[in-house]
C-alpha cells in the first residue's frame, strides 16, 4: 500500500516499474488509467482537496491512498 499527501493542484504521476501490466484505478471513479505496460506512465492533476484511494484493477490487492491538502 501507497501513501502520500500533496497540495491541492499537484500533478501525480504513476510510473509501471514493473514487467507486468498495471492500472491506477479510483476506488470512487475519479480517474482510471488504462493497463500500463512497463515504463509507461499516467498522469492526474488533484484539483480537491481530501483523500483518494486507488488500486490496480488486475491486482487488487495492490492499493494507494493519496491525500490532497487544501
Amino acid at each position: 500500500s501507497q501513501m502520500q499527501t500533496v497540495a491541492r493542484g499537484t500533478k501525480v504521476t504513476w510510473t509501471n516499474r514493473d514487467r507486468v501490466a498495471h492500472t491506477v484505478t479510483s476506488d470512487a471513479d475519479k480517474f482510471d488509467s488504462p493497463l500500463l505496460s512497463q515504463n509507461q506512465t499516467f498522469t492526474y492533476t488533484f484539483d480537491q482537496a481530501g483523500t483518494y484511494t486507488y488500486h490496480c484493477t488486475p491486482h487488487p490487492r495492490m492499493k494507494g491512498t493519496i491525500t490532497v491538502t487544501p
